[in-house]
């Protein structure tokens, strides 16, 4: 185990025992079990694929609560990218905006039963075998931040 991802472990222990402390064992049970329905219900599966930028796929979110996100960061293959590499829309027919855009006080809605598009700008590598993601969301209204893995086949590519 490398020192970053220990880091990392412990830093997510400091973080539920904050969130503990301050919202109770309740609140804490409640964000494992979202976290454990985003994980396995949210990811589109096969939705990865080629775009004219890179790469994209979709989460659905399935009728839980409107979620509202101050922050959204990605990472492919364990690189992160920069928020203004990151387009994303919730919502087929709604503007497209980048990562960079998303802030407290500008924050990325997201209605229930919507799904969200995400068109990330990346050089891909010439192989077309499978992707890892990782994609984490700072809500507004519930510390810590909530994230999403997935690994995944790339797809052909989608045009839009």
């Amino acid at each position: 185990m490398t020192s970053r991802r220990l880091a990392a472990i412990v830093s997510l222990l400091r973080q539920g025992f904050a969130v503990e402390r301050e919202f109770g064992t309740r609140s804490l049970e409640a964000m494992v079990e979202v976290a454990d329905t985003v994980e396995t219900s949210v990811y589109r599966d096969g939705s990865l694929c080629l775009t004219p930028n890179g790469l994209g796929f979709v989460l659905d979110n399935p009728p839980l609560r409107m979620g509202a996100f101050a922050r959204v960061t990605l990472r492919v293959d364990g690189t992160s990218l920069p928020p203004e590499s990151v387009r994303l829309r919730p919502g087929e027919g709604s503007a497209w905006r980048t990562a960079a855009t998303v802030r407290r006080d500008t924050p990325l809605f997201w209605p229930p039963g919507q799904p969200m598009e995400f068109d990330l700008t990346l050089e891909v590598p010439a192989r077309r075998g499978e992707a890892g993601v990782r994609l984490e969301l700072e809500s507004v209204a519930i510390p810590p931040r909530v994230w999403l893995e997935f690994r995944d086949r790339v797809s052909a590519r989608r045009d839009e």
